[in-house]
């Protein structure tokens, strides 16, 4: 699986990228918008994570960029559980699945072997 790692934690990055390893799974760590749009149109994705910390992306934003790529791409955002309002935005938005952190780090290595 190729997977699109949304976020400015540079600390976090590594730990999904071997997650992802564990099970065959490939991952880009991507810092950017204009990155993500580069990203959809040289290769193509069957999961993009967004971590919902990094300000960067707008979800609403992103779903539109996956849309427009023409990719038909499974999406998981993830948040602080006290930032109600971001997991709630990224729900409305579309996302496919929405988790806290902790949630994402307790099922990081199911969420590479269910794609």
């Amino acid at each position: 699986m190729n997977c699109l790692f949304l976020s400015s934690d540079l600390m976090f990055g590594p730990r999904v990228t071997h997650a992802a390893a564990i099970h065959g799974s490939s991952v880009r760590t991507v810092l950017s918008p204009g990155k993500l749009e580069d990203e959809l149109q040289q290769r193509n994705y069957e999961l993009v994570i967004l971590d919902l910390s990094c300000s960067l992306f707008d979800p609403s934003v992103v779903l539109e960029m996956i849309s427009v790529s023409g990719q038909q791409i499974k999406t998981l955002a993830f948040g602080p559980h006290v930032q109600e309002e971001k997991l709630v935005g990224a729900r409305q938005a579309g996302f496919d699945e929405i988790m806290t952190n902790g949630q994402f780090n307790q099922n990081l290595s199911q969420i590479f072997t269910a794609g």
